[in-house]
């Protein structure tokens, strides 16, 4: 059985294992709760987690604080968030990185039964653009000029391993077109404009200036419901490629009790109604994806299976 395999199932069965109270009956919580945050500060998602903190704390009555610990692609925070006692106190944020893909290639300390999902916040508004002189203006008609060139299609991405580089490499394979991704550390329209890709796996907020200038084309956006940067403009699912998109939750160590990460889980859920939430998501056009711990423990489990096989094709599993 392919390892992937057990490992999506994993998650799916991990929530009904978590013990159903608090240890020794204590009142949780009795103290300050930590968020560590997989990547550096100053970034979008780091600016959510924070303004998330503070309606979290006021609900709460304790200090909740975010603390960065990056490195090794969110593996380094993760692992030791892992290792944390599992009484609420320390939580982390969960991307598909350190989360799926760097488990299934065995980049990890941890396996995913070390962790339990406790919501999903929001989506990372990502789209996929190409050059502006390409003669295409969607996924279809990109593929009949990529499968003309005679030479593989240069995608501007984060590692090969990286969710936003693998749903590119799944639409070049469904359509039959060959691709290279080539990893920049924060890929953008510039590598378009520049001449350095083809394609660009990006953010819609980062994109729609060169968009509106005409100096890139956004051939399809990755998100649950059209992007208001480009209503005109199918989803992948819209287009026929499966409901594919990166996201960002948070995470607990295995064993938890069960009834702290659901009331962590509703506080993040009634704190996601802040106003200072919503105008901030609304200024960064990020849109809200908030779950459960069983509906993030089911997203993960899809995304596992889909990535697991792509990566296996790919020759990316750990054997």
């Amino acid at each position: 059985m392919p390892r992937w395999i057990a490992t999506a199932a994993v998650i799916a069965t991990a929530l009904v294992s978590l013990p159903l109270t608090a240890a020794a009956q204590e009142k949780w919580p009795a103290k300050a709760i930590e968020i560590i945050y997989t990547f550096p500060p100053g970034n979008d998602a780091d600016a959510v987690f924070r303004v998330l903190a503070q309606g979290m704390s006021k609900r709460l009555g304790v200090p909740v604080q975010v603390i960065n610990k990056p490195g090794g692609g969110g593996v380094v925070g993760t692992a030791e968030l892992t290792k944390a006692k599992p009484d609420g106190y320390t939580i982390g944020s969960w991307t598909a990185g350190p989360g799926v893909t760097q488990v299934l290639a065995g980049n990890t300390p941890y396996k995913q039964a070390d962790y339990a999902p406790l919501a999903g916040v929001f989506v990372n508004d990502f789209v996929l653009a190409a050059r502006g002189d390409i003669p295409a203006s969607n996924l279809k008609e990109f593929a009949v000029w990529a499968k003309a060139q005679g030479k593989p299609i240069i995608i501007g991405s984060y590692a090969a391993a990286s969710s936003p580089a693998l749903i590119a490499a799944k639409i070049a394979r469904q359509d039959g077109w060959p691709y290279k991704i080539v990893a920049f550390p924060n890929p953008s329209a510039k590598e378009l404009t520049a001449g350095d890709a083809d394609l660009a796996t990006t953010g819609a907020e980062m994109a729609a200036p060169f968009a509106r200038a005409k100096q890139i084309k956004v051939l399809s956006t990755w998100m649950p419901t059209r992007s208001k940067h480009y209503p005109d403009t199918a989803t992948l699912k819209e287009a026929g490629y499966g409901e594919r998109f990166p996201w960002i939750g948070l995470i607990a160590p295995a064993n938890t009790p069960r009834d702290i990460t659901h009331k962590l889980s509703e506080t993040v859920r009634e704190a996601m109604g802040d106003k200072e939430m919503v105008d901030l998501l609304g200024k960064l056009g990020v849109p809200a994806l908030y779950m459960t711990p069983e509906q993030m423990a089911q997203r993960i489990q899809s995304d596992t299976q889909w990535m697991g096989e792509l990566m296996t094709e790919l020759g990316m599993t750990k054997k």
